[in-house]
Formats: C-alpha cells, structure tokens, sequence
C-alpha cells in the first residue's frame, strides 16, 4: 500500500495556533486500542495540534460513563442518543478530523464521522497504521483529505492539510 505525497515539514512558527481536532478512533479490541494510544500520544506531541481543545469522543463520555468500564451503558438509549450528540458538536466545533483508521477492521462509526467532517467541508486526515496492507473502502480513500501512515502523525502539519491522491488498493 501506498500513501501519495509524504507528510509536509512541520512549520514550528509559533505565530501559528494548533487546530482544534476531532480525533475519531476504534477501541473495541486490543489492536483498535494500540492504534488508539500510539495515534494519541503521536497526536499529544504534535505542536500543530491542541489535544486540550481538540474533541476526543472518550473524554467527554455521556454522565462521565466510561464505557470501557461499564460496556453495558452502550444498551441505554439515553446514553447513545447523548453520545451521538456529543460527538456532532465536537465534529462541528473542530477545525479538521484526525481519524485513527484501521483497515483490516472496518468501523462504520468512524466512516460516519469522515462523512459528517467532509459534509461540512472540513479537512480529514486519516491515519493507519503502517503495517497495514489491507485495501481501504473506496469512500474512505477517495472521501478525505490526507491519507497518512500512523509514522507521519507526530510531525504531520496539521495547520496546512494540502489534498492528496490515495495510492492503494481500494475495494
């Protein structure tokens, strides 16, 4: 797999600020979940990046609900009705979409939230993980902005997303 046109340099010019993100991600198994943390911790030293003002739909859980710890707050209505509508304010409070994207593991949630970013014109950046070989859903590959390579995110500027050509397979 192939992802066209390599990260920008990093502008560290403080003159400009970080953007504020939505950081849409998987977390449902052990591999969605070290995806996750790697993409975060990628993201938390990417100065062109505000993770304080950034939306991380994790940190703003429903009644402060965690649930990892309490999966079955999932079945509550209340709490989905409630989650979904978080989740739309942070998509449109955010300046771009960083979405940690797993291929091998397709998630209809984070191809909603694509869709949702790009219906509001607003740069999305994919990330996947490098090892990853796996063909990308035509709507994800040709729907976003950057596709970019999980090495890329700590030094990828945020700040000047320029559009890229998918160079993968897709199906």
């Amino acid at each position: 797999m192939t992802v066209s046109n390599h990260a920008q340099p990093l502008n560290n010019d403080p003159e400009v600020s970080p953007v504020k993100a939505y950081i849409g991600c998987s977390w449902f198994n052990d591999e969605q979940v070290a995806l996750m943390n790697a993409g975060l911790k990628a993201i938390e030293s990417n100065p062109t990046v505000s993770r304080k003002f950034s939306h991380y739909p994790l940190d703003f859980q429903y009644k402060d609900l965690n649930v990892t710890e309490h999966p079955e707050v999932m079945g509550d209505i209340e709490w989905q009705v409630q989650t979904f509508r978080s989740d739309i304010a942070g998509i449109q409070s955010s300046d771009i979409g960083i979405m940690l994207y797993n291929p091998s593991q397709i998630d209809d949630g984070i191809a909603y939230e694509c869709g949702a970013l790009a219906t509001m014109n607003k740069p999305v950046v994919v990330v996947i993980p490098d090892e990853d070989t796996k063909p990308l859903n035509l709507m994800i590959a040709y729907g976003v902005t950057r596709i970019i390579k999980l090495s890329e995110l700590a030094e990828f500027d945020f700040r000047h997303i320029t559009l890229g050509t998918y160079q993968g397979r897709v199906f």
